[in-house]
């Protein structure tokens, strides 16, 4: 497949299970060095909450970030050395977690950095969440343009996601009166599982907290680019990165214009790598012709180059 485009995409919140990452763990010298790293820099165990769970502590906002970007990033090197042309990619991206786990992989940031500041975002979000009590809600079955219609004080459009999903922040004390009026109105209503109403003005306390962080952290030049959550096109520069992830976190995630963007500017193989298939469902509601590539199990490797498109 000669000259067709392809970009690599990792999975956000919601994304994780017990027992991610473990095939890979057991099978890869450089993903089981990824694991024990990860528990030697943030100073306990994230290896055994992925192999072992309990699956309460894996919904913790704090393991849970942690847990999938290291997943990712563990599949990820196995992926890169079994497929030595990963530099030919045009682009990576990211669902909102996901753009942390595409930093290190474009080497914007090392390892070690990648951590720290999922580690704090994940802790920042967490403390934004206590001060704004709040909730996410994907409302399956409307578009963008008619949440927009109906908005008002009672929410915060957060995330679009694909053009039949489109998520929203509410705080906890209307979070039932905005189900209640979006069921009346025929559509589906899935509740997150995560802490707060992320991607919207809930968590500005974090975004403060966040920039802190990431004026420390020494960021480099992406290669590819990564396209952002926050502009839906693609970065490079460290000031424009570090400008972006930040309004990330206050701002929707145009996942669906991400995707969009990519595939107009020639992408036909999308490469989803780590735990869980969210992205192709997602990918698929956008553009069903575009292939996705699963990256979650060992046996997902079996394909070889050819298979791939390489």
């Amino acid at each position: 497949m000669e000259g067709v485009k392809r970009a690599i995409i990792f999975p956000g919140q919601g994304s994780q299970y017990v027992g991610m990452g473990y095939d890979f763990f057991e099978e890869f010298p450089q993903a089981k060095e990824i694991f024990h790293e990860a528990d030697e820099i943030l100073g306990f165990s994230i290896s055994s909450f992925c192999f072992s769970g309990p699956e309460e502590k894996l919904k913790d906002t704090e393991i849970q970030q942690l847990a999938i970007v290291v997943t990712s990033i563990a599949i990820f090197e196995v992926f890169k050395e079994k497929f030595k042309d990963i530099k030919n990619f045009s682009y990576f991206s990211g669902l909102s977690l996901g753009e942390y786990t595409a930093l290190y992989a474009s080497g914007v940031l090392d390892f070690k950095d990648t951590l720290i500041l999922v580690k704090e975002r994940a802790k920042a979000m967490q403390k934004a969440s206590r001060i704004n009590p709040s909730s996410m809600l994907a409302i399956i079955g409307v578009k963008e343009e008619d949440l927009k219609k109906e908005k008002n004080s009672d929410f915060y459009i957060s995330n679009l996601n694909s053009p039949q999903q489109v998520v929203i922040s509410v705080s906890k004390d209307r979070k039932e009166e905005v189900r209640k009026r979006m069921q009346e109105k025929g559509r589906k209503v899935v509740e997150l599982k995560v802490s707060g109403g992320f991607h919207s003005p809930f968590m500005e306390p974090a975004k403060k907290d966040l920039e802190k962080i990431i004026e420390k952290l020494t960021f480099r030049q992406a290669h590819p680019p990564i396209v952002s959550n926050f502009l839906a096109k693609p970065v490079k520069e460290p000031s424009l990165i570090k400008e972006s992830l930040l309004n990330q976190l206050t701002h929707p995630v145009l996942w669906q214009k991400c995707i969009e963007f990519m595939i107009k500017e020639g992408v036909k193989i999308f490469f989803e790598v780590g735990p869980s298939r969210i992205l192709r469902g997602l990918i698929k509601k956008i553009n069903p012709q575009v292939k996705v590539v699963n990256i979650e199990k060992v046996k997902d490797l079996e394909g070889g180059g050819n298979g791939f498109g390489f």
